[in-house]
């Protein structure tokens, strides 16, 4: 019997286990380790100490700035504000200004993470959870939304003031607690505008943000008892929370997914642990950082899975295509365009207590090294979970439907 027609005979599920098994192998064994392990410099970890230690700068008002500095504080408020209608725009807005300016490593990071902040988005109105209540879709809609938003009032504004200083080839950072920066950054980005430290600068920026949301959002007590107290988010999977995906180009006709699991959201050690291994994964390995950001810049960001596998999952309700996709489903799964189910929240910024208000050592463990993956492909373990909530979701339906 020939090779092929056995392969027909296999089941379809083994097949695709195989098959993607196989895939993972070839795409992992291919990749060249361009750093061993993500390391912070000591130096920058020194300097960053010392003049923490020694900082006493009180903000002066507004008023007391020049005209053009003040000019120039109100046109990025503004263009931040533009930028910051929904988890579109933001995502949009990261990945623009890393094309200009690839040397600030984070933004394509904070691009991709918010890529998959919008999934999680579009998944709450999407096939797999009708079984969740309309309130309780809003309180994890706000969660997401706070976290995805407040991230980038935080971090966008520094990204402006460093693109304004590199156009006048003048040190603005000054200006940062204008814009409630926290004190932490002010060295970080005077030493990365001397530097140019990418990694330093990433891992800092990957810190701050973090300690930003766990006092606006984790800490949050509505958010605790709608959220992340609930057995609903404790059960994660339910919400794909446990995969953070980076799509990426493996052959013309294939993309597949690179990532890693989330095994306690709600803990800022956690996020930031992820953070640098997302961080470490993505520009550490050659040619994965090529084939991700050829997706990052080939695929617009719409918040519908489809983005990334259009033969496992539609936006168009009514239009339910059978295709064969990458984890063996016969029919492709609803998954909506952001805009089209969630309309543009408002947001009042009012907490502009700083996180690091006093000197504290133990931020400085966060940046112990991490090392770079030998393994990063997800695809397999993915289309796992996503086949138990596809069954799910089917059984809630004919219980539904016969109940």
């Amino acid at each position: 019997m020939s090779i092929l027609k056995k392969a027909i005979q296999i089941p379809t599920v083994i097949a695709h286990y195989a098959m993607n098994a196989f895939d993972k192998y070839k795409s992992e064994s291919n990749m060249t380790r361009e750093w061993e392990k993500l390391t912070i410099h000591p130096s920058a970890i020194k300097t960053l100490k010392q003049t923490l230690t020694e900082q006493h700068e009180e903000k002066k008002s507004v008023s007391s700035l020049q005209p053009a500095e003040q000019t120039l504080i109100r046109q990025l408020k503004q263009k931040m504000i533009t930028h910051n209608r929904n988890n579109i725009t933001r995502t949009k807005a990261y990945l623009d200004f890393y094309n200009q300016h690839p040397e600030v490593q984070w933004a394509l990071l904070a691009h991709l993470v918010s890529r998959n902040g919008g999934w999680n988005m579009t998944d709450l109105k999407g096939e797999l959870t009708e079984a969740i209540s309309n309130d309780r879709k809003k309180y994890f809609f706000q969660f997401l939304e706070s976290a995805n938003a407040l991230i980038f009032y935080d971090a966008y504004p520094q990204l402006l003031l460093y693109e304004e200083s590199k156009k006048q080839n003048k040190n603005l950072f000054h200006l940062l607690p204008y814009f409630h920066v926290s004190r932490f950054m002010i060295p970080v980005w005077n030493y990365f505008y001397k530097k140019k430290d990418s990694k330093f600068l990433t891992v800092s920026l990957i810190i701050n943000e973090q300690h930003y949301i766990e006092m606006r959002v984790i800490q949050n007590k509505y958010f605790q008892s709608n959220v992340l107290n609930t057995l609903l988010f404790q059960a994660q999977e339910l919400f794909q929370f446990t995969q953070v995906l980076f799509p990426y180009k493996y052959s013309n006709k294939k993309k597949r997914l690179a990532g890693i699991s989330v095994a306690n959201f709600a803990s800022v050690s956690e996020r930031i642990m992820v953070g640098k291994q997302l961080y470490a994964m993505l520009f550490g390995l050659t040619p994965l950082h090529e084939n991700i950001y050829w997706f990052a810049t080939e695929t617009p960001h719409t918040g519908s899975r489809s983005d990334y596998w259009s033969t496992t999952f539609t936006a168009q309700k009514k239009k339910r295509t059978k295709r064969t996709s990458p984890c063996g489903f016969k029919q492709t799964i609803y998954s909506p365009y952001l805009t089209d189910v969630w309309q543009d929240t408002p947001h009042t910024f009012t907490n502009h207590k700083d996180w690091f208000q006093t000197f504290d050592s133990r931020v400085f463990s966060y940046y112990n090294e991490v090392l770079t993956p030998n393994s990063f492909d997800i695809t397999t373990n993915y289309c796992r979970i996503l086949k138990k909530l596809y069954v799910g979701a089917l059984t809630y339906k004919q219980a539904k439907k016969f109940g």
